[in-house]
């Protein structure tokens, strides 16, 4: 099959078309042939090498962890899938190998896709709108009627985080830049905030929960603008967050992190929104495999509108 190849840490230039074996399935797995690869941050930072101390690459490497295609095969043991189905799936444990023509996948981590939604748009949903969900149903216990902040909420998390959030009933207050502002609002958030003009930390409105899509925030700053039994929760890594998750063990207001898991259930309940349109993702553009380095220069300088997916045609 082919595949985008890297064989080591580096800039995008790293990254090649080439033949590779096609991968075999164990009894639990399904062979899936990729239509559409959708990108994230972490893609771009695996490459640099930036995440070695916690996840080291064995190369050659295929990046790449949101996948959207039609099941080629299954394992002896898998029931639920069958060969000509449309699936789509978040690697399981940065298993990544989505920027390929084919990749086997562990059943419990997919799900049927969307109906009413392309290969291209099911790609992009996985591993962001799992972290919008399990950071506002699980860390963040979202309650109908709740009200939200979501900073970062054009992005690719915030963008599901504000239609998530809507949809299990809540009050949503969406922070991004005033050129993106229509996007949000379209997506469904009651009030808009342009980080240019105004700091949301600043202001005297208080939520249940505020999510920092975009990792750029502290508990500190945040805290002030938390209800008495708020929660604060972060999509970034750092030292002091973790400290912070642990000295708010004491205290009403809450700090969390997210670790997102992939999990067939929840794409499953998000395939429910999509096909009750309560769930679209915004794509900012479609790359070929061969623009896969300006895709990644793309993903990298940040700011992108929603996500960026990889039609995976190598003709």
């Amino acid at each position: 099959m082919n595949a985008v190849v890297i064989d080591q840490y580096g800039s995008p230039k790293v990254l090649q078309v080439r033949r590779v074996s096609t991968p075999l399935v164990e009894d639990y797995e399904v062979l899936v042939k990729v239509h559409a690869a959708g990108l994230n941050p972490v893609d771009y930072k695996i490459r640099q090498g930036m995440l070695k101390k916690f996840y080291k690459l064995k190369f050659p490497a295929i990046l790449g962890s949101d996948i959207a295609g039609v099941v080629a095969g299954t394992g002896n043991k898998v029931t639920d899938f069958k060969a000509g189905d449309g699936v789509y799936a978040m690697m399981p444990s940065l298993q990544m190998g989505g920027y390929a023509g084919y990749v086997a996948v562990d059943h419990h981590a997919l799900a049927l896709k969307p109906k009413n939604l392309s290969f291209e748009e099911a790609a992009a949903i996985p591993l962001a709108a799992l972290t919008a969900l399990q950071s506002l149903r699980d860390k963040g216990q979202l309650k109908r009627n709740q009200e939200v902040l979501i900073n970062g909420a054009s992005g690719g998390v915030g963008s599901f985080a504000v239609q998530i959030a809507k949809a299990l009933g809540a009050v949503v207050v969406g922070v991004c830049s005033g050129e993106n502002a229509a996007i949000v609002r379209d997506l469904g958030a009651d009030v808009v905030l342009d980080y240019h003009k105004q700091d949301f930390t600043r202001l005297a409105a208080q939520y249940d929960i505020v999510l920092d899509a975009v990792g750029k925030r502290s508990f500190a700053e945040c805290k002030k603008v938390l209800k008495k039994h708020g929660r604060f929760v972060s999509t970034g890594i750092s030292a002091q967050l973790f400290v912070d998750v642990a000295l708010s063990l004491l205290m009403p207001k809450k700090c969390k992190m997210i670790t997102t898991g992939s999990s067939g259930d929840d794409l499953r309940m998000l395939a429910g929104f999509a096909e009750e349109n309560m769930l679209k993702p915004v794509i900012q553009k479609v790359y070929r495999p061969e623009e896969i380095l300006q895709a990644h220069q793309t993903l990298a300088a940040g700011h992108v509108a929603g996500k960026l997916v990889v039609k995976m045609d190598f003709n």
